[in-house]
């Protein structure tokens, strides 16, 4: 993925994080599904990782 500007990363990161919100509060609207537990803490821990370099590559861009 190549960024123009931190613009461009800021905005990919606060896309991506506000889409984990929405999927939590959704999860803890209706519950998580049985058997479903590991799959979304994986995912959770995944995207915590790519938001986590996103915000390593703005930062060596600037």
């Amino acid at each position: 993925m190549i960024f123009q500007n931190k613009d461009e990363v800021h905005g990919v990161v606060r896309k991506i994080d506000g889409g984990m919100l929405e999927l939590s509060g959704t999860l803890r609207k209706f519950g998580v599904p049985k058997g479903m537990g590991t799959s979304l803490n994986k995912l959770k821990n995944a995207v915590g990782d790519l938001v986590a370099h996103l915000e390593m590559v703005q930062r060596r861009g600037e």
